[in-house]
């Protein structure tokens, strides 16, 4: 009963664009079969576009928290202090937030890339002008990572 409402819809679709002659129901089933096919993929494709955010980062090596222990992680390791060192490319003073194109970061394995941290005090963001390089440190608090010091 439920493939027959499911089928509802893509052969009501069906019915209004294809108007075959009469006599012709065979070419009629293979074009409505072949709209509902089209319907049913593209819906199915949607959750593999959304998908895609960051595909094009290079994460091999990345340490993305699998020997972490239950929901929220050790806290120990979430208290670390890793270091790295890069060029400020973007400053938000309204949202408190640095962006910096940094080298490695080897306590997380993180290969280089650029991104965007928390800091802890925004009194912190003056000493961070856009193009400056600099030297940091920075905690993980839950699923951010927030500088805490940076020269």
């Amino acid at each position: 009963m439920k493939k027959r409402v499911s089928m509802l819809v893509p052969m009501t679709l069906c019915g209004a664009l294809a108007r075959p002659r009469k006599g012709s129901t065979g070419m009629k089933k293979a074009y409505c079969f072949a709209i509902a096919a089209v319907l049913v993929l593209s819906v199915a494709a949607i959750p593999l576009g959304r998908a895609q955010g960051m595909g094009g980062m290079d994460m091999k090596g990345m340490d993305m928290g699998k020997d972490k222990k239950g929901p929220s992680g050790d806290k120990k390791s979430q208290a670390q202090t890793h270091k790295g060192s890069g060029t400020v490319t973007k400053v938000d003073q309204v949202n408190g937030k640095v962006t910096i194109a940094h080298g490695p970061v080897q306590s997380l394995k993180w290969p280089a890339m650029t991104m965007a941290y928390d800091v802890k005090d925004k009194a912190l963001l003056d000493k961070l002008p856009s193009g400056k390089k600099v030297e940091f440190e920075f905690v993980q608090q839950g699923s951010d990572y927030v500088i805490t010091s940076a020269k």
